[in-house]
């Protein structure tokens, strides 16, 4: 998997660490993108550095052949702020996943079938 890093407003040193944690937690979703070939995914991480607040916003943009999924995040510290991102994109691939699979178990899923079902029951 490919990943393209955007930075704006770090020092150095957040810098190393941001890009250093996202290539730990990389392996996490290229896992999940096995049925998808090698260069037909794109990771585009994003941070950026509120001055005024002192927190950073993590951004995740995962670009596949069938979709494009975003993940945004802001938090304080730079590593629970790429964790949230990283936990939301793997939520949002896993659902997409069973999408195209067409598996119904994915619990939002479901929920669509029976508002769909309660619908047609009422017409």
């Amino acid at each position: 998997m490919d990943i393209t890093f955007f930075l704006q407003n770090l020092s150095k040193r957040e810098e190393e660490v941001f890009k250093d944690y996202v290539n730990e937690k990389a392996p996490a979703v290229a896992n999940l993108l096995t049925k998808f070939a090698d260069d037909a995914h794109l990771l585009k991480a994003t941070i950026e550095k509120f001055e005024k607040h002192d927190a950073f916003q993590v951004e995740f943009c995962l670009i596949l052949p069938t979709k494009t999924i975003v993940a945004k995040e802001i938090s304080h510290d730079i590593t629970k702020a790429v964790d949230l991102s990283k936990d939301r994109l793997i939520s949002q691939l896993k659902k997409h996943m069973a999408l195209l699979r067409k598996d119904r178990s994915h619990r939002t899923i479901r929920k669509t079938e029976l508002v769909k079902e309660a619908v047609e029951v009422w017409e």
